[in-house]
């Protein structure tokens, strides 16, 4: 089993389809015919990926919670622009999470990790799980926070999502 992962280390580079047209490719400022995406590909400071399953209950849940903490975090002055959300579906199909997005009406990208290849290299065994990453500028990406298991994103972690952003302006 590969290392757990902590905050200080660099995030697997990983490359997803697509699966979400011109949806996703404007939301992450992708070039319009792309059909793959990597965190590389961003220009945004700072990333959210949530990790999930779509027969997880609390992933669900979770799900619900982010897709409107998303709406809110981009109309926010301090993370608009800064931040961008992420789902990858763990061991979903591709069918399995563009059906879950459209049911669920998610507001951020979702991607499928249908055979586990990117959980396997976070080395982590527990669903819902959540990475706030920061772009290096070199095309790697260093972890600042995980969640591990069920959050509920609040005005706390809107906070501390403003603080992140704040002191990496301080860093450039």
């Amino acid at each position: 089993m590969a290392k757990i992962l902590a905050v200080g280390d660099p995030f697997p580079d990983c490359r997803v389809a697509v699966l979400s047209g011109k949806r996703d490719r404007e939301y992450l400022g992708l070039a319009e015919d792309a059909r793959w995406f990597a965190l590389s590909d961003l220009n945004a400071r700072f990333v959210l990926i949530q990790i999930y399953n779509t027969m997880c209950n609390s992933c669900v849940s979770e799900t619900k919670l982010l897709s409107q903490f998303a709406k809110k975090a981009d109309l926010d002055p301090v993370l608009s622009g800064q931040l961008k959300f992420i789902g990858l579906g763990v061991y979903d199909t591709n069918r399995d999470v563009v059906r879950f997005r459209k049911h669920y009406d998610v507001y951020y990208p979702l991607f499928s990790d249908s055979h586990g290849q990117i959980f396997g290299c976070l080395g982590q065994a527990e669903l819902p799980l959540a990475y706030l990453v920061r772009a290096e500028g070199d095309g790697t990406w260093t972890i600042e926070l995980i969640k591990r298991g069920y959050f509920e994103p609040d005005d706390k972690f809107l906070q501390t999502l403003r603080q992140a952003v704040a002191e990496s302006e301080g860093t450039d």
